[in-house]
């Protein structure tokens, strides 16, 4: 975030924070059915942020930045789509895990896109690569907090999981001479620094400052 320019980037917090505030919801306390209620309250917030006025301060914060840059709708009522199924415990198969990634990654690289000011084919499909390279490599991070809530993201065991979570990763970097890199540069580092978390991740070992700059330097480098 600190890499955009300042009305760029407090559009890119105003997004973070409606994102945070609809998982907190998922995540939060209450039986799945109030948590529900919870998220249909945001559903009604999503439309509020484009036709009216948004009671959730998050909602209000980011409805400026919305309509100012066009930020798609569709993508935030996907999101939503994509809480609502993790309110019960269930184990994901390989289909319905890549739509989980749709639901709630892919929709944040879409709706980053016109913040960066990035857009067309290319840079959407990139931010649909990227977004479920990333959500892989959070499950990964995740897995005992996950299991604690009941939740089992892993279609298949974690060696296999984990390469695909690198061929993803590698597929969305293999995009970027295409790109408009410049406008892509926070992603472009997002997707090193968890590039390098995977690795740490893979080799069980911590995941410090030292290693974070070198890939933050690399994501530099590769947005030039």
């Amino acid at each position: 975030m600190l890499l955009l320019p300042a009305p760029r980037r407090a559009a890119l917090f105003a997004l973070y924070d409606v994102a945070r505030a609809i998982d907190d919801v998922a995540d939060g306390p209450g039986t799945a059915d109030e948590r529900r209620a919870g998220l249909m309250r945001w559903r009604a917030d999503v439309a509020a942020i484009y036709e009216g006025s948004p009671e959730h301060p998050a909602a209000r914060t980011l409805q400026p930045f919305a309509r100012a840059l066009g930020l798609p709708r569709g993508e935030l009522d996907a999101l939503i789509d994509g809480q609502i199924m993790d309110l019960e415990p269930v184990r994901f198969d390989e289909a319905t895990f890549v739509l989980y990634c749709r639901r709630v990654a892919g929709t944040i690289g879409l709706l980053a896109l016109p913040i960066f000011g990035a857009s067309g084919p290319a840079a959407e499909t990139y931010a649909l690569a990227l977004g479920e390279a990333l959500q892989r490599v959070n499950v990964l991070r995740d897995i005992e907090e996950d299991a604690a809530r009941g939740r089992d993201y892993l279609p298949e065991p974690r060696a296999a999981f984990a390469a695909k979570a690198r061929d993803r990763l590698d597929a969305a970097r293999a995009m970027l001479p295409g790109l408009d890199r410049r406008a892509l540069r926070p992603a472009i580092v997002m997707g090193e620094l968890y590039s390098e978390l995977l690795s740490c991740l893979g080799a069980r070992r911590p995941f410090g400052r030292w290693r974070k700059l070198c890939a933050v330097l690399r994501g530099v480098r590769l947005s030039r």
